[in-house]
């Protein structure tokens, strides 16, 4: 499957998710641009790591719920690489916040939701009148099995943010679809990406890990790369006729 020359930005992409995206994408021929904010050295590192494959690729410092950083993001990656052709909206997460309700703060809650949600609308706002000039897109938003369901190791917050990309995923895709640009989203199950989640899963007692093993068709839980292999599909041609999914990767724990 291949993606020659088409300009891809990956948000998050400096973290354990998002940068299998970007080399995913690379691989495939895109030219990459991929956003972090607290850790730029990773995503600097990524970037030359890209390069070395022989694409084009930048690092883009951003917070995706500020307007003014991603309109200076987005513009910065025009001047480089060009307009954006493929989003992947990857940021988000529950960003170290408290699962249980009642130890939720505000603040939790405006972090959690403006990051995995507002960000998403943000940054698509930002590249959806160049895709809409040029008739073609690609939008790839990261949803979660979470919220598809209920989350088991993330609170409401990240349950109702990643619930409603769901539903911006929907709408975006049945307004944008007459431009040609498809707007779809995938909803992870549990993968064991990140430090935060693979010390959330060592702390659960063993039954409760067998049980949920047992609760996916698969019997496992799922590696990285196979998640980043259907956001390679839904932001290719080869779903050139699909748009508003929710496709589920989660080894069949969820079959909505």
């Amino acid at each position: 499957m291949t993606i020659d020359d088409r300009v891809a930005l990956v948000t998050g992409g400096s973290g354990a998710l998002g940068s299998v995206h970007c080399l995913t994408l690379a691989k495939a021929g895109c030219q990459v641009a991929l956003t972090g904010y607290a850790h730029m050295d990773r995503a600097e590192a990524l970037a030359k790591e890209i390069q070395a494959m022989g694409r084009s690729a930048i690092a883009i410092k951003m917070d995706v719920s500020n307007l003014d950083e991603v309109q200076r993001g987005v513009k910065r990656i025009e001047e480089v690489l060009g307009p954006v052709d493929i989003l992947v909206n990857n940021a988000g997460g529950a960003l170290f916040t408290p699962v249980e309700m009642d130890r939720l703060e505000e603040e939790h809650w405006d972090l959690v939701v403006d990051t995995n949600l507002k960000g998403a609308f943000l940054c698509a706002k930002e590249v959806l009148p160049h895709m809409k000039a040029q008739r073609y897109g690609r939008i790839v938003n990261v949803s979660s099995k979470a919220g598809r369901t209920y989350g088991t190791i993330a609170g409401a917050h990240y349950v109702s943010a990643k619930a409603s990309v769901v539903g911006l995923t929907r709408q975006l895709a049945w307004e944008y679809g007459r431009y040609g640009i498809t707007v779809n989203a995938v909803a992870p199950g549990l993968f064991l990406s990140t430090e935060r989640i693979k010390n959330l899963w060592a702390s659960r007692p063993q039954e409760i890990k067998d049980q949920l093993i047992r609760e996916i068709a698969l019997g496992r839980l799922g590696e990285v790369d196979e998640l980043a292999k259907v956001v390679l599909f839904l932001a290719s041609d080869d779903a050139s006729y699909v748009t508003g999914v929710i496709l589920d990767v989660n080894g069949g724990r969820f079959m909505g």
